[in-house]
């Protein structure tokens, strides 16, 4: 900003393979995704992998 001051925006709560696209897009830098990735549905390296399948390729 014009103090020279910097911050990263994160995102923690309703964090999946949907939404986090959305919230990098509005410059989100960091992602909290604790229900999506530990979930019983599915192994946390299923889940991660589906996430970041999700965010390939976005610039923010």
């Amino acid at each position: 900003d014009e103090r020279g001051l910097s911050c990263e925006l994160e995102v923690d709560g309703g964090v999946t393979a949907q939404t986090a696209p959305r919230a990098v897009g509005a410059g989100a830098r960091v992602l909290v995704a604790g229900s999506a990735i530990f979930n019983r549905r599915e192994s946390i390296k299923e889940a991660m992998d589906r996430l970041m399948a999700s965010l390939r390729g976005l610039t923010g």
